[in-house]
């Protein structure tokens, strides 16, 4: 694929910033930078850059708009300025941001070590492509067999009279029409790490950790193609109108045609939620009650309060709404108590608060997800006033 004239990539930088920041993107605009930030790696760690580059922005306690004071800020601190500030008179705010988006992706991480102001406690940002794999999914065989889904070991799935059913290989599970086959397939997913299944009609699921994913094998006879789910997953539905595609939640079902969504589901949860990138799906809870989601929408139920369903919260919906299924840890704004709950199920620990007011702390930031817990730990310290204990294998969160 040939690159992008610089006009092109100015806007793409200009969609990346609006993603985090207050300007809501259109459902049009988050679709083409999905689209875009799918194509390949390097995109993907741009925007991280971005995204950390932010982070340490707001830490510095400087406003995010003020450009120009960003700008100099940095400036100051390299000897040699890679580029030039521009006036806001003179160029539109998007290419403002495209410039200082720019200098992120020169400089890499002496940006980053001249922008952070702290000493010892500096957290260590490494962008790579990988994934925790100490823990290993697990396919649950119509006949009660369990059969380990090793990442780096090619593995064929028989089914009826030996046919082959599916292929297992660097973490993702691809089956085949799966004709005369019967039964249901569970992947288990356990805390640490994540997986990906492309079913036989070719839609395409990211499972999380701590997940469960339960369906058929003969997919495509089925004149409704339904899946149920604890736990929380990204769905990619291939399009097919006369076979529906149905989530199938403790809580709530989701029915889409051909869409884009993400499920969370998790057993115990305090809510269940369903975010549509694109397209469009119909919410049922357990009572009946029915409401059609448009892309660039978001239902929360509760699992305390499932009465009626709640209202639409009408936001424009950001890359962390999914961010998980790339592997990467990407906390807008979040709540602590938000943000442990994800880290409890990627690390497999326990955690308390030994006040509420901890819980409320916001953050910012974002990371690769194979990081180890004290890296992460050590991120988010560096910008909320929170102190970290371990005791008996339990982690203890105070507001300092």
């Amino acid at each position: 694929m040939k690159d992008m004239n610089p006009v092109e990539k100015a806007k793409m930088q200009d969609l990346m910033i609006r993603s985090i920041t207050a300007d809501p993107l259109t459902v049009k605009e988050q679709k083409e930078l999905s689209d875009w930030l799918d194509l390949n790696l390097r995109n993907r760690q741009e925007y991280d850059d971005l995204i950390t580059f932010r982070s340490l922005i707001k830490t510095e306690q400087v406003n995010p708009p003020d450009v120009d004071r960003a700008w100099r800020k940095v400036s100051k601190r390299i000897s040699t300025p890679l580029v030039a500030p521009l006036r806001t008179s003179l160029f539109p705010k998007w290419l403002k941001y495209a410039a200082v988006l720019a200098i992120v992706s020169a400089i890499g991480l002496l940006l980053y070590r001249n922008l952070y102001s702290g000493s010892g406690n500096r957290p260590e940002l490494i962008f790579a492509a990988v994934r925790s794999s100490s823990h290993h999914a697990e396919l649950i065989l119509p006949n009660g067999d369990h059969v380990k889904l090793q990442d780096q070991t090619p593995l064929n799935i028989s089914g009826n009279q030996n046919a082959l059913v599916a292929r297992n290989k660097g973490n993702v599970l691809v089956y085949n029409a799966g004709e005369g086959q019967q039964g249901y397939h569970k992947l288990i997913v356990p805390e640490g790490t994540q997986y990906e299944i492309i079913l036989p009609d070719k839609s395409h699921v990211w499972v999380n950790s701590g997940s469960e994913l339960t369906y058929r094998v003969d997919f495509n006879n089925a004149a409704i193609r339904e899946v149920k789910l604890v736990g929380e997953a990204y769905f990619k539905v291939a399009k097919d109108k006369k076979h529906p595609f149905i989530v199938k939640t403790d809580h709530m079902d989701v029915e889409a045609v051909g869409t884009a969504f993400n499920v969370i589901a998790y057993k115990g949860g305090d809510y269940a939620e369903t975010a549509l990138v694109e397209g469009i799906v119909n919410v049922t809870d357990k009572h009946g009650n029915k409401q059609r989601m448009l892309a660039g929408s978001k239902i929360r139920i509760s699992n305390k309060k499932v009465n009626v369903l709640p209202a639409l919260e009408k936001v424009s919906l950001a890359y962390d709404d999914y961010a998980w299924k790339d592997g990467v840890f990407v906390f807008d704004n979040m709540p602590l108590e938000e943000i442990c709950e994800q880290i409890t199920r990627w690390y497999h620990i326990k955690i308390v608060f030994t006040n509420d007011g901890a819980k409320k702390l916001r953050f910012t930031g974002s990371m690769q997800k194979d990081k180890p817990l004290s890296t992460v730990l050590k991120f988010i310290s560096t910008s909320t006033t929170v102190k970290f204990e371990f005791k008996n294998s339990t982690l203890y969160i105070t507001k300092a």
